[in-house]
């Protein structure tokens, strides 16, 4: 995360709606930012339009992460101030394909 943008790492039900889970992702952190005032300007926290969704597959999920932790390192001028960033510890490993009720893992 930067001052301007987001990417979010997310696992899901395959029979998730996606757009939804997005909506509710910027419609609840945009209310939880504007009660908590952390939002910048009169109207506080506002998020563009429109998103972009990419699947990954579970070999490109390493380089997808470090790729996510780098943002700060990737736009300097728009990381946050005092923000370590994500930590690894609340990544869950291994299991990485999901296995429904009538499916065997791949």
């Amino acid at each position: 995360m930067v001052t301007t943008h987001l990417h979010l790492l997310a696992r899901t039900d395959p029979l998730t709606n996606l757009s939804r889970l997005v909506q509710r992702f910027k419609g609840g952190s945009a209310h939880q930012a504007n009660v908590e005032r952390l939002g910048r300007g009169v109207n506080g926290l506002r998020w563009a339009k429109g998103y972009t969704l990419e699947t990954v597959s579970p070999r490109a999920l390493d380089a997808v992460r470090q790729y996510l932790r780098t943002q700060p390192e990737r736009h300097p001028e728009e990381a946050i101030p005092d923000w370590a960033g994500d930590t690894p510890e609340y990544e869950q490993t291994g299991g990485e394909q999901w296995v429904g009720p009538n499916r065997a893992p791949l």
